[in-house]
């Protein structure tokens, strides 16, 4: 979202952000500034926003997105520059690859560990994690379970980043199960897996990528924790 921000900014298109996290950046929140781009001649471009308009609205809108129903798509900011009829640089093709298919899909970009590691960084400085919460997220890596093949991951706060990073180098299948504190659960790992939780899931909120799945209702934490665990 930084990378789309800064391409838009050079580029002189106008935008609206109102800095919403993920999970919550529902695209009621910008109801009114659609309304009035819709009413001025422009066709409103969504970028991951959830679809929680009126289907009238919504149809006169374009959606940038490629998680959830829109998994398949090209990375979000390989998307913005297309429409710009821009061609991305190498960084901005490091930076898709690691938004679209995580350290896999850099490698596969032939990118170097030391370019890993900084775009991995640039992203967690963008998720405002800060050198405590790093430290924080190394404690509970170290203090993991294993469980039928995967980690299970104790976390105090959601930002996982630094623990999933560490992990991959040891562990590139990526199986990981978070159970975090407040209640949400994320699980990293097999596609066909991904795709088993967010199905019997999907009911309680759950949001999904190729690789990833997560439900934020606290009350499902041990029963998807047990679905993980058994279709291993």
């Amino acid at each position: 979202m930084q990378e789309i921000k800064k391409i838009l900014s050079e580029n002189g298109v106008p935008f609206e952000d109102k800095n919403l996290r993920w999970n919550t950046a529902m695209a009621s929140a910008y109801a009114e500034e659609i309304e009035n781009a819709i009413d001025n001649g422009f066709t409103p471009v969504l970028v991951e926003l959830k679809h929680d308009i009126s289907e009238d609205l919504f149809a006169k809108c374009l959606v940038v997105d490629h998680h959830d129903t829109y998994v398949g798509r090209s990375a979000s900011v390989l998307q913005v520059l297309e429409m710009l009829n821009l061609q991305p640089t190498r960084r901005q093709l490091l930076i898709a690859a690691n938004d679209s298919g995580y350290i896999p899909a850099m490698l596969a970009q032939g990118a170097s560990r030391q370019e890993v590691e900084e775009i991995r960084r640039m992203d967690w400085q963008a998720q405002g994690i800060s050198e405590e919460l790093i430290a924080e997220a190394m404690k509970a890596y170290e203090t993991k379970k294993i469980e039928n093949g995967v980690y299970v991951i104790e976390m105090e706060h959601f930002c996982f980043a630094p623990v999933t990073d560490t992990a991959y180098w040891d562990q590139p299948s990526q199986n990981i199960l978070f159970r975090f504190r407040e209640g949400r659960t994320l699980y990293f790992g097999k596609s066909e897996l991904v795709g088993k939780v967010y199905d019997k899931f999907q009911n309680c909120g759950c949001w999904r990528g190729a690789n990833f799945v997560g439900c934020p209702k606290i009350e499902f934490q041990d029963e998807i924790t047990k679905f993980i665990l058994e279709n291993q």
